[in-house]
């Protein structure tokens, strides 16, 4: 069950993830032709700094004067962060970005429901606890970064540990238990960046349109981007004002009108992330033309399209399997983004955890 902060904005899961994209990958497809780095780095730890402030014998005063003249960077450190992508579409050397952790700046930006209305509350806690080289924004990370930095921040900040409460799907059952996850194990679920694959935008062959026209069909294609996230974002919260009706007693034809409005939103979502993705047909890059053939193609081409970003995208596996303690149903979800997010573990536990 995904939870909304507690200010009231909205989940964050909904600015890190849209309808219509690439299925998540496996464990197999992790491990196939990538070279994986030393597995020390990226550690989702939080690490406390040895500050030594004052002698045993001064006073308070004395120890908060001095410790108000140690500079933030001795506090709080910078850390290592090896994003996915290692910088490869972003013309850097090696894809580090220095990382710190939350401060009380990062939690103002978090309850500022402007930002979160808009989609832009993670850009803004990048700004504030990242330094990208060259004063890069934010916004132009690749998603598979994006969603790897927002953990490995709330990693260094909170913990390893992170603990949600979600709800079991079995409807015999539907009991909502806590449970626990190790941050540190998404490290081992990278899909780093093919390097020789090229820069983008890469060439995909369309078997259906191939097979049809007795022509090799391709489309270039490039991975989607933190500002296509937020532009869809903004786009689906336009469509969701215009279908809000009055509350009030739901008719058969209300439900069956809604399920419909529900399924046209989701076509036109799923239409936006390939007009985003697919950026020439054949060469020829004119949106107009690019737009009509996309409305066009067969669902086998399309699928081929998907099927080459889930195998390529650097980013991570965060879809876990989970035991229900009260009816053993196991099953598999994706790592919700909850309000516990952004806090620490629960020391002592709560009723039940696995």
């Amino acid at each position: 069950m995904t939870e909304d902060l507690p200010d009231g904005t909205a989940p964050l899961e909904e600015e890190l993830r849209l309808d219509g994209k690439p299925e998540p990958k496996s464990t197999a497809d992790t491990a196939s032709g990538v070279d994986d780095p030393d597995s020390s780095i990226n550690r989702m730890e939080s690490h406390a700094t040895e500050v030594h402030v004052g002698n045993p014998g001064s006073t308070s005063e004395e120890f908060l004067n001095e410790l108000m003249n140690i500079p933030e960077e001795q506090l709080i450190p910078w850390e290592e962060c090896h994003l996915p992508s290692r910088g490869a579409y972003y013309d850097w050397p090696d894809g580090v970005v220095m990382v710190k952790a939350m401060g009380q700046s990062a939690e103002k930006i978090l309850a500022t429901q402007r930002l979160a209305q808009s989609g832009q509350s993670i850009d803004y806690l990048f700004r504030n606890c990242c330094k990208f080289p060259d004063g890069f924004d934010p916004a132009d990370l690749l998603l598979g970064d994006r969603v790897f930095l927002l953990y490995f921040l709330r990693g260094i900040t909170y913990g390893n540990i992170y603990e949600f409460m979600i709800t079991c799907p079995n409807q015999d059952c539907g009991t909502t238990n806590s449970h626990k996850y190790d941050l540190n194990e998404l490290a081992g679920t990278i899909v780093w960046a093919d390097q020789s694959l090229g820069g983008e935008p890469f060439r995909v062959d369309l078997p259906y349109l191939s097979k049809t026209t007795n022509r090799e069909v391709w489309v270039g294609v490039r991975f989607l981007r933190a500002v296509d996230a937020n532009d869809m974002l903004a786009k689906r919260k336009v469509r969701k004002k215009i279908f809000a009706r009055p509350g009030g007693v739901r008719s058969r034809a209300n439900q069956q009108q809604q399920q419909q409005q529900q399924m046209q939103q989701l076509d036109e979502t799923i239409s936006e992330n390939m007009e985003k993705i697919i950026v020439s047909v054949m060469g020829v890059s004119d949106p107009f033309q690019i737009r009509t053939f996309i409305s066009r193609m067969h669902s086998q081409d399309t699928t081929t399209v998907r099927e080459w970003l889930r195998l390529h995208t650097p980013g991570i596996d965060n879809t876990i399997v989970i035991d229900c303690p009260d009816c053993n149903n196991e099953f598999t979800t994706e790592l919700p983004i909850t309000e516990s997010f952004f806090r620490p573990a629960d020391p002592g536990g709560v009723r039940k955890s696995i």
